[in-house]
Parts: C-alpha cells; structure tokens; sequence
C-alpha cells in the first residue's frame, strides 16, 4: 500500500534541494512550446500581479473567525479551524498564483475547472479577464463561503462554486468542456488518477491540466510517475510544488523537469 502520509518539512527540503539541481533552464529545450514556455511564462512577471487578491490574503490571513472546516483533500475529517490558520496552510503563495495566472493568459484559457477552492484567492487570480469563465468545485460548504466574498469583494462575477464532495459535484459538469483543468482537490494517490481518468472527459486537444503538490507524499509522487507513463499523456512539465500535463497527440511525449 502506497504511503499517504506528507512528507516532513525537512524531507521536501531535500528533495526540493535534488530537484533544483536536477532541473533545467530554456537551454538545451528543443520542444517549442516548453521553449515558449519557460521564455514567456516561467521567465515573466507580466501581467500576473494582483495587489487586490493579496490584500484579500491578507485580510483571511489575520482573520481569527473558527469555521468548520472539512479536510476532503487529505484527511477527509472535519475540525474547527481558524480562517487565517486555513489560509496559512492551504492557499497557494503568491509565487504560484501569479504563475498559474500567467499560463491561463498566456494559453488563452478561457474556460476553466478547479478541484479544491479553498478560500479562493488563487481562483481569483484564474479569472484574469472578465471573457473567463470558472467552475470550482469546493467540498468544505463554510469554507466556500469566505471564497465567495473574496470574489465579491474584487467583484468577480464569472465564477460559479459548487459545493460538496467531488464524487457528486462532478456530475453537475459531466457534459462540459474546459480549456483548464486544476486539481487540487485530493492529495491521494487512487483519487488523483481516478478525477484524471474522468476529466479527460471533459478535455480536448488543447486542454492544459494541472495538478496541484505532486512531491506531497509517496502516494502523490506515484500518482504523478503513473500519469506521465500514461499513452494519451504527451508533454509534462514538473515544477516541483505542481505538475502540467498535456494529452495533446500532435506534440512529442516528452517530460521536462523545469527550473522555478
């Protein structure tokens, strides 16, 4: 049986410490849309900063309210937690959401899935345009709720939440097709693979998936060896804190390990 447990602080540090030395630059790159990538993505900051979305950071970060807060991604139990504790563990850093912003501007996702809202700030940072459409799916009821007045207060209108475990919400998105796909959701081995096998469903040939904390654990890390062996799966890029992966037949199978 496959390890579920996190890894310890000092454990990612060193494998964070491999892959950094490991990774590469746009040198010696040969596929041109990784090439592309890394130059105007990976290597830009244009147009991906957000001061509103981290005010709202902020504000949830100082944000002492206790909520019941339901652990469906990892432990699958419900505990009374603080707001600014969630938001100190949970949402993604700055760093990354200005990145995934940058890859949805720069690929022209337009219509976009999340797994795993979580308090809302990096959907927030998805919607980079009002043409941009976002369903989330949330499976902790009150923690939706502050994700929705962080939209309300940056008046994003274009993102619907639909709460509840994802075995019954992804059925409200069944026959829809998304140009994005962020799981992040469940840091398990057997879901990870299982929400892919079933949202390439809801792809096309151009559709971008990424997935959140791929060196989390050993479960994570074989999910993510399992879905770059897969023969749909042509490029995949890791970034260490998150993986891409394309299903696009025109391209090579190739698998970048990229420097961030």
């Amino acid at each position: 049986m496959i390890d579920t447990t996190p890894y310890s602080k000092i454990r990612i540090t060193l494998k964070y410490l491999r892959y950094y030395l490991s990774s590469k630059g746009k040198h010696g790159v040969h596929s041109p849309l990784v090439y592309q990538f890394i130059t105007q993505v990976l290597n830009s900051n244009e147009g991906s900063k957000y001061p509103l979305a981290e005010y709202e950071r902020k504000r949830l970060q100082s944000d002492t309210t206790l909520i019941d807060f339901v652990d469906f991604g990892k432990s699958g139990k419900t505990y009374e937690k603080k707001i600014n504790t969630i938001a100190k563990s949970s949402l993604k850093s700055k760093k990354y959401a200005q990145l995934l912003r940058r890859i949805a501007q720069h690929f022209q996702l337009n219509k976009i899935l999340e797994l795993g809202t979580s308090l809302g700030i990096t959907t927030a940072y998805l919607a980079y345009d009002q043409s941009v459409n976002i369903t989330t799916l949330e499976g902790s009821e009150r923690v939706a709720q502050e994700a929705e007045k962080v939209w309300k207060n940056l008046r994003l209108s274009q993102i619907q939440c639909i709460k509840g475990g994802f075995e019954k919400t992804l059925s409200h998105v069944s026959q829809q097709s998304f140009d994005l796909i962020y799981l992040d959701g469940n840091h398990r081995y057997e879901p990870t693979l299982a929400y892919f096998d079933v949202l390439k469903k809801n792809s096309h040939k151009k559709t971008v998936f990424i997935f959140d904390d791929i060196h989390y654990s050993e479960s994570m890390e074989e999910a993510w060896r399992q879905i770059k062996q897969q023969a749909d799966v042509t490029i995949t890029i890791d970034l260490f804190f998150i993986g891409i992966v394309w299903i696009d037949n025109s391209l090579s199978k190739e698998d970048f390990v990229l420097r961030y």
